[in-house]
């Protein structure tokens, strides 16, 4: 690759997508255009006008569960073709700082920055200086506690640690005062005439999306407008003019074209099947961790977050259960031995498994969506896939083994409690010694029994993270999707456990 191959060129290109409500927009028709190499350049244009789509097709970032882009003509990419989604030739060599930056919550602003040099396959040392050359030099010790302009120079350094040779920006100083948006203008102003490491890479390709042109007056090499009118995309010259009218076009209406017959919901059905097949597919082969601590983490933070919950209901459960099967005894107390008996293989095999992987959903599967859901909003797992990391092995496989693990951990905590309350209840009501209702309670289990409570709360808790994972990584247009997650996470989580437990139960008693 070199510096004369320009950064992005278009053949007869056109663009269209549908929206949420299935109709087909229109975004670009019969583009011919280059972008020469080694520049830093604008792409503006109206809200709506479909700078978000290009972006999200010249990085690869298209929803994996929203039909794929109408396209025809030619879109390359430093010299490579490029279609709906990143070019394997492309990976490494094109990243993004999203609107929202992305950053990993969990982890520190150095380790965000870490994470990606070891994606690049460089050395973690680098860090401190890419940092410090993003004017970070002492960051925060948390990602909550950065400014909103210190975030923004924290994903330069993330972005710069692979050392792309084509950098994007979303709304880079969106949210920013005068002063702090004109610094990071300069900011990204640097890293382009810096360049690259990369041989033959003179100045870095820089494109930024954004509606201020103004913070960027004497930086720019260019503005790509897009023209909503006629589906146009210009390249003109930077103007400290341009700021002012770059919103002042309205996006056009969506086209009314649509197909003879409307398939969109069923397209969206099959891309939703097919990626949970991927998602489900992924928790089996790779589900020896590639990170083993933030997986034993998770199965800690699972056990510690709802075994109050657990316990104290499964007790509550096992004592009444016992409490009203003794005292509605027909035979008035004869035959104590044989209720208690009872008793313990109904709690153990059926009742207490059921309930304890009813309430592990109920505070797992909802806390799981939310914070799974609110990061797949704001960027962070798109970020993710930009570095070249797998989302799967830093969310899917940890919440795997949280879930997988922790619900057979609960299970038995609630078997127990289940059973101390069930010799309370016993003693009260007929005043039997521990040693008699030891005896009796354990006296219709066996090791089979035992065997089908634990398959029952591992597949359960395998099926409950795939689902909550796979309804958490659905496209996140506001906090209501996120919502509409965790309820759904809930809900289908219940049903699992119910459908599981009801199979595993038919077979175990057939």
């Amino acid at each position: 690759m070199t510096a004369a191959v320009p950064v992005l060129r278009f053949r007869d290109f056109s663009l269209a997508y549908r929206g949420a409500a299935g109709r087909l927009r229109s975004v670009l028709e019969h583009v011919d255009l280059e972008v020469p190499a080694g520049g830093l350049h604008l792409l503006v244009g109206p809200s709506g006008s479909g700078k978000s789509s290009l972006l999200k097709l010249i990085t690869g970032a298209w929803e994996t569960r929203e039909p794929a882009p109408r396209r025809s003509g030619r879109c390359e990419v430093l010299g490579v073709p490029v279609r709906s989604s990143l070019a394997r030739q492309l990976r490494g060599r094109v990243q993004a700082v999203f609107q929202d930056e992305g950053l990993l919550d969990e982890l520190t602003p150095r380790q965000n920055v870490e994470m990606a040099l070891r994606a690049a396959r460089r050395s973690v040392r680098l860090a401190p200086a890419l940092l410090a050359g993003a004017g970070l030099a002492t960051p925060p010790a948390e990602v909550a506690e950065l400014s909103g302009g210190m975030r923004k120079r924290v994903a330069v350094a993330r972005a710069l640690a692979g050392d792309p040779e084509l950098l994007l920006f979303d709304e880079p100083t969106a949210g920013l005062d005068e002063t702090a948006a004109r610094e990071i203008a300069e900011l990204i102003a640097a890293t382009q005439r810096h360049g690259a490491e990369r041989p033959g890479l003179a100045r870095r390709n820089t494109i930024v999306i954004t509606h201020d042109l103004r913070a960027f007056e004497g930086l720019a090499d260019g503005v790509l407008r897009i023209d909503p009118a006629r589906r146009a995309l210009r390249l003109e010259p930077a103007s400290p003019r341009a700021g002012v009218t770059a919103d002042a076009a309205t996006a056009s209406p969506e086209s009314s074209t649509s197909d003879v017959v409307d398939l969109h919901g069923v397209r969206r059905l099959l891309l939703e099947v097919g990626d949970y097949g991927l998602n489900f597919a992924d928790a089996v082969a790779r589900i020896l961790p590639r990170h083993a601590a933030i997986a034993l983490r998770t199965v800690g933070r699972f056990v510690v977050e709802s075994a109050f919950f657990v316990v104290l209901g499964c007790a509550t459960v096992g004592g009444l259960a016992t409490f009203f099967a003794l005292r509605n005894n027909p035979l008035e107390g004869a035959f104590a031995a044989a209720v208690v008996g009872g008793a313990g293989k109904v709690l153990v095999s059926v009742l207490v498994p059921l309930l304890a992987g009813f309430f592990f959903t109920a505070r797992i599967a909802a806390g799981a969506a939310a914070r799974l859901g609110t990061m797949k909003r704001t960027g962070q797992v798109q970020a993710l896939r930009m570095l070249g990391v797998r989302p799967a092995d830093y969310l899917l496989i940890p919440l795997v083994w949280g879930c997988t693990l922790a619900m057979p951990a609960l299970t038995a905590a609630g078997i127990v409690m289940a059973s101390a309350a069930s010799w309370l209840a016993t003693r009260l009501v007929t005043g039997m010694q521990g040693q008699g209702w030891a005896a009796a309670y354990v006296g219709e289990l066996s090791v089979r029994d035992v065997g089908f409570v634990a398959a029952k709360t591992l597949l359960a808790g395998f099926l409950i993270a795939v689902q909550t994972y796979h309804l958490a990584m659905g496209p996140k247009r506001s906090g209501r999707d996120v919502g509409v997650s965790v309820n759904s996470a809930i809900v289908s989580g219940m049903v699992v456990v119910l459908f599981t437990h009801a199979l595993l139960t038919l077979l175990q008693f057939r």
